[in-house]
This record gives structure tokens, C-alpha cells and sequence, in this order.
């Protein structure tokens, strides 16, 4: 990322790069977009299932795999954000926690942080 300057969702468009099925049916400037970084960095696509948790000066980043083999929840309450592969594991921290998603495969959820709070 250092190096090449990318951004964190471009960082994650390499890691779970998406099928050149999907790429195609992008608009003209994502589908460029997505095929340089596909063909740049193809030794970087991880295969299989996983999920990642990056963290970075001022914030996280979570990722899982392309095709949700490894399951990823993310929920919200007040200034705090969980991030794990099962609901229950949030729930027993938080009860009341809000706003429940799971991400799509590939899709990042960066929690940028200010003063501690997201």
C-alpha cells in the first residue's frame, strides 16, 4: 500500500479481487480501475476462506473472502464498532448493539477514528 499508494479499498480490491465476470459488468471507469489493479497484482489475490483484521494509524480495516466462506458480522452502538464471525460472540458483548450487518464478500468496512470516536 506504502509503495504502489493505494487506497484501503484498493488494497482490498487486490486481496478479494473480484471474478473478471463481475469486473465486466461494471461501469467503464470501475471496470479499468478494477482490471489494472487484477493484472498489477494478480500474486496477491488470497483465495479461500479468510477474514482480516488490519489495523492502521487512526483506525481498522476488516476484509473477508470474495465468497463469504469465512462469515463476518459487524454492528454498531454509540462510538464503539464489533466486528466478528458470529453474531452471538457481539451479542455477549454488547446486547443492545445496533445497525447488524454482514458485509459482502470483498467489500471492506473501514472504521476511521477521531478523538476515539468512529
Amino acid at each position: 500500500m506504502r509503495r504502489q499508494r493505494l487506497t484501503l479499498e484498493e488494497a482490498a480490491s487486490v486481496i478479494a479481487a473480484p471474478f473478471w465476470s463481475t469486473i465486466q459488468g461494471k461501469d467503464e471507469s470501475e471496470r479499468q480501475r478494477l482490471s489494472y489493479l487484477r493484472t498489477v497484482f494478480p500474486s496477491l489475490l488470497i483465495t479461500g476462506p479468510f477474514s482480516i483484521v488490519l489495523g492502521f494509524d487512526g483506525g481498522l480495516m476488516a476484509l473477508n473472502d470474495r465468497l463469504k466462506l469465512c462469515s463476518m458480522v459487524v454492528r454498531e452502538k454509540d462510538d464503539k464498532v464489533f466486528i466478528a464471525s458470529e453474531e452471538a460472540a457481539i451479542r455477549a458483548m454488547e446486547p443492545n448493539a445496533e445497525n447488524i450487518w454482514a458485509p459482502a464478500g470483498g467489500e471492506p468496512v473501514v472504521v476511521k477514528v477521531k478523538d476515539g470516536a468512529f
